[in-house]
C-alpha cells in the first residue's frame, strides 16, 4: 500500500462546485468578514449553516477565519476557529466539540500527487477529536486524525495521526509527553 492509497484523486473540480464557491465567497466577502470579532457569532454560524456546514452550538468562528467550501466542515459545540484559520476543505473537515484551533492555523484537506507529472489534485479528510487544541500557526497536513485531548504545540507542522491526550510539537509532529490533567 503507497502512502496515496489514502488519498482521493480529483480530476476537476465541477463546475457547479465552482459556481457555489463562487457565490459562498461573496457572502464571505459582504457578511461574514465585516462582523466584529467579538460578536455575531451566531450570525456567522447561520451563514456557514446556509451554505452546508454542520456546526454545534456555541462554537466560535472568527470573522476573518476562511472556510473553502463550507458544506466540507463539521463542527461539534463550543468548538472555536480563531483568527486567520484557513479551513481549505477540499475534503471534510470534522472538529469534535471544545476544540480550539488557534490563529493562522491551517487545515489543509487538499495537495497534488507527486507520484506522476501530470501532478493529479487529491483530497483526503482531516479529523479533529474532542477537547484537542491547535496552537498558533499549525498546519495539519490532508488525511491526518488527532486524537482526543491533544494539545498540538505552535507552528508545528502535523503530517501523521496523533494519538489521544499527548502533548505534540515539531516539525515533523511528534508526541512529547502525556497531557495530564489537574483536578479542580
Amino acid at each position: 500500500m503507497s502512502d496515496f492509497d489514502q488519498y482521493k484523486y480529483v480530476d476537476t473540480i465541477p463546475k457547479s462546485v465552482k459556481i457555489k464557491r463562487a457565490i459562498w465567497n461573496i457572502v464571505w466577502l459582504i457578511a461574514f468578514r465585516p462582523t466584529p470579532r467579538w460578536a455575531f457569532h451566531a450570525w456567522r454560524r447561520t451563514l456557514l449553516r446556509l451554505f452546508g456546514a454542520k456546526i454545534g452550538k456555541g462554537s466560535k468562528i472568527s470573522p476573518s477565519c476562511f472556510v473553502w467550501a463550507p458544506w466540507n466542515l463539521e463542527m461539534g459545540d463550543y468548538s472555536a476557529l480563531g483568527d486567520n484559520v484557513d479551513c481549505y476543505t477540499m475534503n471534510k473537515i470534522i472538529i469534535g466539540s471544545k476544540v480550539a484551533v488557534s490563529q493562522r492555523s491551517f487545515l489543509c484537506t487538499g495537495s497534488h500527487a507527486i507520484d506522476t507529472l501530470l501532478r493529479p489534485l487529491i483530497t483526503s479528510p482531516i479529523v479533529i477529536h474532542n477537547h484537542a487544541w491547535i496552537a498558533a500557526e499549525c498546519f495539519i497536513h490532508p488525511g491526518v486524525t488527532i486524537g482526543e485531548g491533544t494539545v498540538v504545540g505552535a507552528r508545528s507542522v502535523v503530517v501523521k495521526d496523533l494519538p489521544s491526550w499527548m502533548i505534540c510539537t515539531g516539525h515533523p509532529c511528534k508526541p512529547l509527553k502525556t497531557r495530564e490533567l489537574k483536578k479542580p
